[in-house]
């Protein structure tokens, strides 16, 4: 089955491919870094405040007060332009590094890594970027449009439906919207993955075969994500388990859960890169092919036996009775 050989692919290519794991996993260290320095830097004001020793002595309800009654629209701001600053970072960041490990995955071996993933990354990085533009005004725009004429038909039935009718139609609205962004999601991929085995320029025409890709292999694209999607789960699953039970009483337990968080974020960029190779490899398994022309058969010209010169053969009549006389 093609479904099974692109998983297999896919977990074959996260051991040999360390080196863009390592790139992504930094990646990801340093957006973490430049979320988590300003936050500090404004727990650590918080701990000069006066208010702080008193925190420390045992519950205030004086303090408590202050508290609500303190204006967060500073750090309100703060927090949405850090986001809306990180979001757009990630994207522009995760756009280029998918250049680079697409094209360390399809061209394995051609020259010096660092030199192959930084080139591969820049010559794609705007047709990636058209694609992640592309992508996003279609699933805004449809979802939208889904969104709110699914709203006003849930809302006229949840008048007169039972409590738990609501609540499973609402349910039933995110689990669409979900499924109709990772069909866009996907068809971003492929898009990107055709670009780079097949040369594409042209963005738009790309996205719509890979929409028509994704709708043809849609139990296939979905099952290769879901499984790389439950591998990380449960690599979060038990990251969560062992702090449940590790005490943060100490640093030397504060610091081994750092570490361990970096060991996961490790893991989960290495499934990042073979879901990049499963995709990769049951989109050369599955991809349309080209039609096929017809072979055109020339037919050799038949050359015809040149006409006699009119008079030459009475001549050589002539010329052989002169000869036998």
């Amino acid at each position: 089955m093609s479904i099974m050989h692109a998983l297999k692919k896919g977990l074959y290519e996260i051991t040999p491919n360390i080196p863009a794991v390592l790139i992504v996993w930094l990646t990801n260290l340093i957006l973490a870094l430049a979320v988590a320095w300003p936050v500090f830097g404004w727990l650590g004001r918080m701990d000069q405040m006066p208010a702080a020793e008193e925190m420390l002595r045992g519950f205030s309800l004086p303090l408590l007060f202050d508290l609500l009654r303190y204006d967060y629209s500073t750090v309100v701001r703060l927090l949405s332009n850090l986001i809306f600053w990180l979001v757009l970072c990630a994207l522009l960041i995760s756009t280029f590094l998918s250049g680079g490990v697409l094209s360390v995955l399809a061209n394995p071996g051609r020259g010096p890594f660092l030199e192959q993933f930084f080139a591969g990354a820049s010559r794609y990085f705007l047709r990636f970027f058209r694609l992640l533009l592309g992508a996003g005004l279609c699933a805004g725009t449809i979802l939208l449009a889904l969104n709110v004429a699914l709203g006003a038909l849930v809302f006229r039935l949840s008048e007169s439906a039972a409590e738990l009718t609501s609540l499973l139609l609402v349910l039933g609205q995110g689990v669409l919207s979900a499924v109709i962004g990772t069909v866009f999601l996907l068809a971003l991929h492929y898009a990107r993955i055709e670009t780079v085995l097949e040369g594409t320029t042209g963005m738009a025409g790309a996205y719509l075969r890979s929409l028509v890709f994704v709708f043809r292999n849609i139990l296939r694209a979905f099952a290769l994500i879901i499984f790389f999607a439950g591998l990380m789960g449960m690599v979060h699953l038990l990251y969560m388990m062992v702090r449940s039970v590790l005490p943060t009483t100490t640093w030397l337990p504060i610091l081994l859960l750092m570490a361990l968080q970096q060991v996961v974020v490790f893991v989960r960029s290495g499934f990042q890169v073979g879901l990049y190779g499963g995709e990769l490899e049951l989109y050369r398994l599955r991809r349309p092919k080209p039609p096929e022309r017809e072979a055109v058969v020339v037919a050799p010209r038949s050359v015809e036996p040149a006409a006699p010169i009119s008079g030459s053969e009475p001549e050589q009549e002539g010329v052989a009775q002169t000869d036998t006389d």
